[in-house]
């Protein structure tokens, strides 16, 4: 046996995936004395047939077993297990994460619950950070994921009963338990490894679930539900369908098709990660499309999906690589390669976004920032913000956008908040702020800074919001490419009094604030029967279009950012920059919080609603109404001015709008619009008499 010997055995079927894997192999610190070795198995059976051909074919003692989609990180990964193994001679086997109590029903993959790893799901990296304790080198467990499976001792994988790809990594763990040894997860402060693994492949899963419960009986006696199982493989199916059929429209240059059913399919839990990359490659598409550098990233020239996907995942690899801080030739060739014109600015700003993390470093390093910088009109209306509007001032004057103005509204505060703001005015001249003697509320203030905006742009931040230092730079430079959109958004983080991230306090409301991009015609649909989707603190807003649309609107006090995106909407298209540039303060206690939800503001809320969609109903054209609900439409051939107002009244009623009612009236008092409803929707008198018998929802 070479003592002194490591070994890292890889399964693989997949060239790209293992050469990329071998990479960040290379790229470890082998300490003095030791040497390693990478042993490819391929045409494997299965995976513990691979595993157990490779372990007798290696004399090294330590071996590492790792999927070819798993990119160690951790420069030291070999001196830190080593250390762990030679800190106690039982430890038989190390892993990234791992379960302290495996479920009674076999199902692990559900319960991981210790260790740390950053994690590609297809859609962005999941920062998958576990439990762990500091003050311990290593926590033992029942078992490990198979990402990575490090070994000291050499005991055989049970490919007699484990004939696949699924189990192999619980069965290994109880079998080293069963020969005397501990299993283990080191304690990481930073993820040891990235898991490039996409959704989960569990075709076979619960095939040998239902063998790992027959053959560890010791450890597993539940029964497995059936109906769970039928409902997870019927989920399974239809995701296959819907890969294979993004993979035709693609092949076929169908963009358009794409984008439509895109948000349908983006929907489903657990999609694929193929098809997330023909969904990220098509926004990217549209925005080429729209942008005034005119590039197009060649990889829509390949022709064939296999080809293209090969170019997609190369170039995130490298840009991975870059975040990384990981040294590798391949960047300079993608530099080269964006000089050239070959990849889109577009591309590397949306995969910069998939991949979820270190995205300056990425832009800094790939694009250059040369840009014009307008001057950006930052309105903020505060009211007793004293414990907060500090750093909220500062994240807006540390951006490192400089050429802004900050309008600050103080409503009429009775604590400190002029003095704190009065101060900022006589240190940086870029901040202007206006005192209210009696208090208004937020929409006076804001209209009152928007009069006063001199910039090309008008971003939004609240008294008690924080911005990260490129958000301003990333939005302007998206906007000055992108002339046709009218706003830009960015994803957010939920952050509490305490500064503290606080997603999970806040989940709807944070799901709703880190969606997907759509069309502006979406959008309007989405917003007028789900409300708002945008968060304010995170708007950057064309004047011109604020100009043309007007701001907020005096009587609304709630929903008045709600209201100015459907309006903006009417106009332009939107773009959500889907990086957590900014961080929504939302307050643990009652009362704190300027959209308070209680009794009296929920009923005020319906009020708003009411009024807000009938209004947005009223502007749209008949040609933009139908582009909006043609699936709504009660008559899609419904093409007069006429007809259409008729559907505007049916989409109202549909919709609950208590303004619905009031239509239906005036145009029943018309006899035009009775004949049109009688003749084109078989609607009379009679019908709306029974009609409006039925209940609706106001408050």
């Amino acid at each position: 046996m070479e003592k002194k010997e490591i070994a890292f055995i890889i399964c693989s079927n997949n060239e790209q995936y293992y050469q990329e894997c071998v990479k960040y192999i290379e790229d470890l610190i082998v300490p003095d004395g030791y040497s390693t070795d990478i042993v490819c198995v391929k045409e494997a059976n299965s995976m513990a047939e691979g595993y157990n051909a490779a372990m007798q074919s290696s004399d090294a003692k330590y071996k590492v077993y790792l999927h070819q989609d798993t990119f160690i990180l951790n420069s030291h990964f070999i001196e830190d297990i080593i250390h762990i193994f030679e800190s106690d001679n039982l430890i038989g086997m190390i892993g990234a994460i791992g379960c302290k109590k495996l479920p009674e029903d076999a199902n692990a993959y559900l319960k991981w619950d210790t260790g740390y790893v950053e994690a590609f799901d297809g859609q962005t990296t999941l920062n998958n950070k576990l439990e762990q304790n500091p003050e311990k080198l290593y926590t033992e467990v029942e078992a490990i994921d198979g990402l990575i499976m490090a070994t000291q001792y050499d005991v055989m994988w049970r490919e007699d009963v484990f004939d696949g790809w699924d189990f192999y990594d619980v069965s290994q763990s109880l079998e080293m338990k069963k020969s005397g040894y501990k299993v283990v997860v080191p304690y990481q402060e930073k993820a040891w490894c990235y898991h490039d693994c996409g959704t989960s492949k569990l075709s076979e899963y619960d095939y040998y679930r239902e063998k790992a419960i027959e053959e560890y009986q010791d450890c597993f006696n539940a029964k497995i539900n059936k109906e769970e199982v039928y409902t997870a493989q019927k989920q399974r199916k239809e995701i296959e369908n819907i890969q294979k059929g993004f993979v035709q429209l693609i092949e076929a240059e169908a963009y358009d098709q794409i984008e439509e059913i895109a948000l349908e399919a983006g929907r489903i839990c657990g999609l694929d990660e193929q098809t997330r990359a023909i969904i990220a490659i098509t926004e990217i598409h549209k925005l080429e499309q729209e942008s005034i550098e005119n590039v197009q990233t060649e990889w829509l020239e390949c022709g064939s999906w296999t080809k293209m996907y090969e170019y997609y995942t190369w170039v995130r690899w490298v840009m991975l690589r870059i975040a990384n801080e990981k040294s590798d030739d391949r960047i300079c060739k993608l530099q080269q390669m964006l000089m050239q014109r070959r990849v889109s600015k577009d591309a590397i700003r949306k995969i910069s976004t998939v991949i979820g993390k270190n995205s300056e470093l990425i832009n800094d390093t790939l694009c250059s920032h040369e840009i014009n910088e307008p001057l950006v009109s930052v309105v903020i209306q505060v009211y007793n913000g004293e414990d907060v509007i500090q750093k909220t001032i500062d994240s807006i004057l540390n951006q490192s956008y400089k050429n802004i103005e900050i309008l600050i509204s103080d409503d009429a505060s009775t604590d400190k908040s002029r003095e704190i703001i009065e101060l900022y005015e006589k240190k940086d001249d870029r901040v202007k702020a206006l005192y209210f003697t009696r208090n208004h509320n937020l929409c006076y203030g804001g209209n009152a800074c928007v009069q006063r905006a001199n910039g090309k742009y008008i971003a939004i931040a609240g008294h008690d919001d924080v911005w990260k230092k490129d958000k301003l730079k990333k939005q302007i430079m998206f906007l000055e490419e992108h002339p046709t959109y009218g706003a830009c958004f960015t994803w957010v983080d939920i952050i509490n009094e305490n500064d503290e991230v606080n997603n999970s306090e806040w989940l709807g409301l944070y799901h709703r604030f880190i969606s997907s991009n759509r069309d502006e015609n979406s959008w309007l649909r989405t917003l007028f029967f789900q409300g708002n989707f945008f968060c304010a603190p995170s708007a950057c807003v064309r004047k011109s279009v604020v100009d043309k649309v007007g701001f907020y609107r005096y009587g609304l006090v709630q929903l008045q950012d709600y209201y100015l995106w459907m309006k903006v909407l009417l106009e332009a298209p939107v773009y959500i920059l889907q990086e957590k540039l900014t961080l929504y303060r939302r307050f643990s206690a009652n009362g704190k919080n300027l959209s308070e939800i209680n009794p009296s503001t929920q009923r005020r809320d319906q009020h708003e609603t009411q009024w807000i969609c009938e209004d947005i109903i009223k502007r749209m054209t008949p040609t933009k109404f139908k582009k909006v609900f043609k699936d709504e439409m009660k008559n899609p051939n419904a093409v007069s001015e006429k007809e259409i107002i008729c559907e505007k009244a049916f989409l109202l009623w549909k919709r609950g709008n208590c303004f619905a009612e009031k239509w239906f009236i005036e145009l029943l008092e018309d006899e035009e619009y009775r004949e049109i409803l009688d003749k084109q929707y078989g609607f009379g008198l009679q019908d709306f008499y029974k009609l409006n018998t039925e209940p609706r929802y106001f408050d």
